[in-house]
């Protein structure tokens, strides 16, 4: 099943991408089918012009008169068809925005063919879009392997992953996520004990959910000892590489991603996480400069636009930082509050106050669903000087047990904290 989006009698299909009147094909070029695919994401929001040109044209210098040309040829497309009405504003000096009624609804796609290793590539694609949406998707291709091959543990293993992701997100609680994660992980363990994948999925386990830093670093060595493959082996020294850097052994950390990065240059993790490596090691031209190359390779991944706007609010450039997190925002297909808390730090370390809280207020003060994490709050409150507060966060997240908790004792934005008592304690809370 995939989403496509109606609006009047038309339809948008973005897997083509192609626009249908009834059963007419609109003829439309594909940039101008690009600005469509942005505004239809964003429907009812404003989209700002340079963000329209940054992502439909990336890495491209062009001028505005090439975006108001092709939202003139969506225009023409969509009165010639749809009667004459208006569906997309001009917004006065910002951008455009899509006020047709949207309605999302699902449709059956083409359906993988009964093949392992294509299902299982396909479930590993909606996991690395590391969202809930993808999340959930990997789940119910990663179960449908083993409905169909009970004894195939690499489906086990992602399958575990994608329960832990999950939690990760919020989309499920602990039971569900950690709970079922680790009993997946424990029957494919059974089954096949010398399965380096369930070794790699069990050590992600320990270090999201128990802290058990030794006990993470002997399930990589058993996934690194009875890797098969090439491929195999360079995600497992990734991975290792992450959790090297994380813990503190930077150097060799870097220099395992670095490798990685070589070896897997289609894989947007080993990109996220080198980048986050330069930044627990301060070296943040460094990357941004692995956020510029990782952007080329996947100009639509939303998430790597995250340490590049941290790397450059550490380099002073505020307003790059901020057009990179507005790129997250349009990409990313559900909204992610650890964005806008990501937007208040800038603000925060730019002196802008007043807009920092306003922002805080929206991912602290919601009646009800997701909130950003504890510690991105965190850093927020600390670079607002509100150092309680971040504290009483920090000890909120080790009590959820979230993703970012072994980068604690690196990472930059929470040095204000340091030097207290209570710092420490959360440090020892969680073995570090």
């Amino acid at each position: 099943m995939r989403h496509v989006f109606e609006f009047e009698n038309f339809r948008f299909d973005p897997a083509v991408p192609s626009l249908t009147h009834g059963s007419n094909l609109v003829e439309l070029s594909p940039k101008a089918l690009g600005v469509l695919a942005v505004l239809i994401t964003n429907a009812g929001q404003v989209v700002r012009k340079d963000d329209l040109l940054s992502l439909v044209w990336p890495h491209t210098v062009v001028e505005e008169g090439n975006l108001a040309v092709h939202v003139f040829s969506l225009r023409q497309a969509l009165a010639k068809h749809g009667g004459g009405g208006c569906h997309i504003q001009t917004v006065s000096k910002l951008g455009y925005r899509l006020i047709a009624p949207l309605r999302p609804v699902l449709q059956m796609g083409a359906v993988p063919p009964n093949d392992p290793g294509a299902l299982f590539r396909v479930a590993q694609h909606y996991l690395h879009q590391n969202t809930t949406s993808g999340c959930r998707r990997a789940t119910e291709i990663y179960q449908r392997c083993i409905d169909d091959d009970p004894d195939n543990v690499e489906a086990r293993a992602g399958l575990g992953d994608s329960l832990l992701m999950r939690f990760i997100c919020g989309d499920v609680g602990r039971e569900q996520g950690v709970g079922a994660a680790l009993r997946i992980l424990t029957e494919a363990s059974r089954i096949k004990p010398d399965c380096s994948h369930v070794h790699l999925s069990l050590s992600r386990l320990h270090c999201v959910w128990d802290f058990h830093w030794q006990n993470a670093t002997d399930e990589i060595q058993y996934g690194l000892e009875l890797a098969t493959d090439n491929v195999t082996k360079r995600v497992a020294e990734a991975w290792e590489g992450v959790c090297l850097a994380r813990w503190g052994n930077l150097d060799r950390g870097l220099r395992q991603l670095r490798q990685a990065s070589l070896a897997l240059p289609l894989s947007p993790h080993v990109w996220f996480f080198l980048a986050e490596a330069h930044h627990l090691a301060r070296d943040f031209s460094g990357t941004a400069a692995v956020t510029t190359e990782a952007l080329q390779v996947h100009p639509n991944c939303w998430y790597l636009h995250m340490p590049a706007a941290r790397a450059l609010t550490m380099m002073g450039e505020y307003t790059e930082a901020l057009r990179h997190l507005r790129l997250a925002k349009l990409l990313c297909p559900k909204p992610d509050f650890d964005l806008v808390a990501a937007s208040a730090y800038v603000h925060a370390v730019a002196g802008g106050r007043d807009h920092a809280v306003r922002l805080l207020t929206r991912v602290v003060e919601r009646p009800g669903g997701r909130h950003a994490s504890s510690i991105s709050v965190a850093m927020v409150q600390a670079a607002l000087g509100d150092k309680d507060r971040a504290l009483d966060n920090l000890e909120a997240a080790c009590g959820a047990h979230e993703w970012y908790i072994p980068t604690l004792k690196r990472d930059c934005c929470l040095d204000t904290l340091r030097t207290g008592s209570r710092f420490r304690n959360v440090l020892s809370r969680v073995g570090m």
